[in-house]
């Protein structure tokens, strides 16, 4: 299965970052195209469910996920979301959002994806347009989740 990691400092409290991981910070990491509805937040913990609409002109394209995992300790925060009905042919979607602390002042904002579809030819179509989608959300971080 394609996989990649996108890392990002932070000059925040690893509670801090954490305190602001939640539905705002996700509308302000969508990308401006597609534009994208959020149309269920539960939240970061097991069992909570996210659904996101994406609008193409005429239709849309549902991208519903599953926290199936969540840890919260001192030096590490993390949660996982899996799909559950995802567009564009993926058949599987795994995104661990990880924060780890570096020290008292600073925290690395880890995405790793991990995802497949039916054939190899789309997994590697798809590779470039999911790592946008990611790496779009490094100047958002250092913007919103740093300390002023």
């Amino acid at each position: 299965m394609p996989s990649f990691r996108v890392e990002t400092r932070i000059t925040s409290p690893i509670d801090s970052v954490w305190a602001l991981f939640d539905q705002n910070l996700l509308s302000k990491l969508s990308p401006p195209f597609p534009p994208v509805s959020i149309n269920r937040f539960d939240g970061c913990q097991k069992g909570d469910l996210v659904q996101l609409e994406i609008k193409l002109g005429l239709f849309s394209l549902f991208w519903d996920s599953e926290i199936t995992e969540d840890y919260q300790g001192a030096d590490k925060i993390y949660f996982i979301d899996e799909g559950r009905r995802i567009p564009l042919g993926i058949k599987q979607w795994k995104h661990e959002h990880i924060l780890e602390k570096i020290n008292a002042e600073e925290t690395m904002v880890i995405d790793q994806i991990t995802y497949s579809t039916s054939s190899k030819f789309l997994d590697i179509l798809l590779y470039p347009l999911l790592w946008g989608m990611i790496i779009y959300r490094k100047p958002l971080y250092k913007s919103l989740l740093t300390l002023r």
